[in-house]
């Protein structure tokens, strides 16, 4: 459990404090919505499914006999979730600073982001090896 807690926060404290250190090389963009800002005219219903599933990923990680690396997967993404939620909470938005690297997509991201995809993908990994 405390193995857990603590890649969740580690995974928090990166996203801001690379945010703040790549201010001065990167621009902002601003997103209310989800991914892609999709149903970014529905603040209020992304902040309120991102919570409930902040809650259940990270209830998940500290409660469920799963093994390391399930759980490893798990804490990852729920780190990159709280991440982007707590911005939701105290600023309406989520900050994105990474831009895409290919030049036909012009979107941007963040580590939180990159968090919840690796954590998932760790995930994918496991369960296409179980199979």
């Amino acid at each position: 459990m405390f193995l857990s807690l603590a890649i969740i926060a580690v995974c928090v404290l990166t996203e801001q404090a690379a945010k703040i250190f790549f201010s001065k090389f990167l621009s902002f963009t601003y997103n209310t919505g989800a991914a892609f800002s999709l149903f970014s005219n529905f603040p209020e219903l992304i902040l309120i499914l991102s919570g409930v599933s902040c809650v259940i990923l990270i209830f998940v990680c500290l409660f469920a006999k799963i093994k390391f690396f399930t759980r490893l997967g798990l804490s990852i993404m729920s780190g990159g979730a709280l991440s982007n939620f707590l911005e939701r909470i105290f600023l309406g938005h989520v900050i994105d600073w990474i831009p895409s690297p290919f030049s036909f997509i012009e979107i941007n991201f963040n580590l939180a982001d990159v968090e919840i995809s690796l954590g998932a993908l760790i995930i994918l990994l496991i369960f296409m090896k179980n199979s």
